[in-house]
């Protein structure tokens, strides 16, 4: 049960933890309601309860509940939503949310993009091997191929044809069909999608997007991999898909330069075309 104690805030549980001060009893109302949500309490896109409900279930102070709120907000797991229906709405945690994170990172560390290719280069590859191993093999070949069918508007259109074939990628890692690894190599692939919509919207602009010929190109190479994939073939999975990666990432790279989890006004760089 929480209790306020008079003139100092506390937090009491039973006969366990000492009493806790203002801060602290912020960073434990912020545990409690980010259990909730990790364990799918609160759904995603939901509303957390009124502040009024809150204090009367905590039985804190309202600067303490908005700092819990801060926290959980700097963490990704709440927004503000303002206006007329204003409240905290949930977020559940994401490849995009999770790469977001680690390209803060990547990118105070000034980590060159190759750098960033080349673990992709490498985790890719195991995926297409895994995905091929699976008794599932035919489906997700097929599954895969059906992603490879761009319509003339897409085929020209150089940021949506990297978003659709970015799509296809981050699909080639869920297919290896282990959880872990999803995550893990769906964060590197979400860090890429954003690198490389930043690349395309830069070479539409210049004049400098690879031509259509190349863009069949990569689609005829995803489609072997699908083939190689649907016929159970881990061992040509890898190696085309290897040689996709080898052929089509240096146009991304080419220019150099580091990763970059903002733009150059400081905001979010976003995954999508």
């Amino acid at each position: 049960m929480w209790t306020v104690a008079p003139q100092r805030e506390v937090l009491r549980i039973g006969g366990g933890p000492p009493p806790l001060t203002s801060l602290s009893v912020a960073e434990a109302v912020a545990a409690q309601l980010r259990a909730r949500i990790l364990d799918e309490e609160l759904a995603d896109g939901s509303e957390l309860p009124t502040e009024a409900v809150l204090l009367e279930e905590f039985q804190v102070s309202r600067p303490s509940l908005r700092e819990a709120f801060r926290i959980l907000e700097t963490e990704g797991l709440v927004k503000v939503r303002r206006g007329k229906r204003g409240g905290m709405v949930v977020l559940h945690p994401t490849h995009d949310s999770a790469a977001y994170h680690v390209g803060l990172l990547l990118h105070s560390r000034k980590i060159p993009l190759a750098d960033l290719a080349a673990a992709r280069n490498m985790l890719e590859p195991l995926c297409a091997e895994e995905a091929a191993r699976r008794r599932s093999h035919v489906s997700i070949g097929r599954k895969l191929a059906s992603l490879c069918t761009p319509d003339e508007g897409q085929l020209e259109d150089g940021v949506a044809f990297t978003a659709m074939a970015t799509r296809f990628h981050e699909e080639l890692v869920v297919a290896a069909g282990n959880s872990t690894l999803d995550v893990l190599a769906g964060i590197l692939e979400s860090l890429w999608s954003t690198q490389e919509i930043t690349w395309a919207r830069s070479a539409v602009d210049e004049g400098d997007y690879p031509a259509l010929k190349l863009r069949r190109e990569v689609i005829n190479a995803h489609l072997r991999i699908s083939r190689a994939i649907e016929n159970g073939d881990h061992v040509e999975a890898v190696r085309l898909t290897r040689g996709h990666l080898r052929a089509a990432t240096p146009f991304v790279v080419s220019r150099g330069g580091q990763v970059r989890a903002i733009d150059r006004r400081g905001r979010r760089a976003t995954p999508r075309g």
